[in-house]
């Protein structure tokens, strides 16, 4: 599963439960509780079933109308002639895609290919970095308009170019990326070696300065 938001992308090794709404959360909220993944519906989409540039597996993606693809599955156990497969094209309709349209969705671009990117030529924060190098619990919440998963995991890799930390647990389940030059990157000590990070949103960043 790989999860983009701007400035801040999850990739993340997991199997999937049975997603669950409640009352509290509303009801086109689902809840996974085995991959972290939460979904509301209420908000508009498209949803996509795409060949991996690499081995041409399906890859199961999600959009929001008019913009790139913002999350999406490797199905590593389905080829393209699966029955479960060919089932879910009939059930809703699928209908072949331009080839030109599959790169406005931005399918297949990195972990690092956001809408808008630090400088390359600006440091990064080394207190941060400091902090990464003690921790044993890193905590990652990446937020899109209709997604958001959280993941905690122990970092093993720690790289970085410019502002861009790249983050990986020993196995490589988790990666993660984080411009940590953009406007909404946020880190905090959880408690000690446990870190969170996130990006805030525009929308969150602009009301935070104006109330300062």
């Amino acid at each position: 599963m790989v999860i983009r938001q701007q400035g801040l992308s999850l990739a993340k090794v997991t199997g999937f439960g049975l997603f669950v709404a409640s009352e509290r959360g509303g009801w086109n909220v689902l809840r996974d509780a085995i991959s972290g993944l939460e979904a509301d519906l209420g908000h508009a989409h498209q949803v996509h079933l795409l060949a991996d540039p690499d081995d041409a597996r399906p890859v199961f993606s999600i959009s929001p109308p008019g913009d790139g693809i913002e999350l999406s599955v490797r199905l590593d156990r389905h080829d393209w002639k699966s029955r479960s497969l060919r089932e879910m094209v009939d059930l809703f309709q699928g209908l072949p895609i331009d080839a030109r349209d599959r790169l406005s969705l931005d399918a297949g671009a990195w972990l690092d290919e956001w809408e808008r990117t630090s400088p390359r030529d600006k440091k990064i924060d080394w207190n941060i970095a400091a902090a990464l190098d003690e921790c044993r619990c890193l905590e990652v919440e990446v937020r899109t308009g209709m997604h958001r998963v959280r993941a905690a995991f122990r970092p093993a890799f720690l790289d970085s170019e410019g502002p861009v930390l790249r983050i990986a647990d020993a196995m490589r389940t988790h990666v993660v990326f984080a411009d940590t030059g953009a406007p909404g990157f946020r880190w905090s000590n959880q408690a000690p070696g446990h870190l969170k990070i996130q990006s805030v949103v525009a929308e969150r960043v602009e009301e935070a300065v104006a109330a300062a």
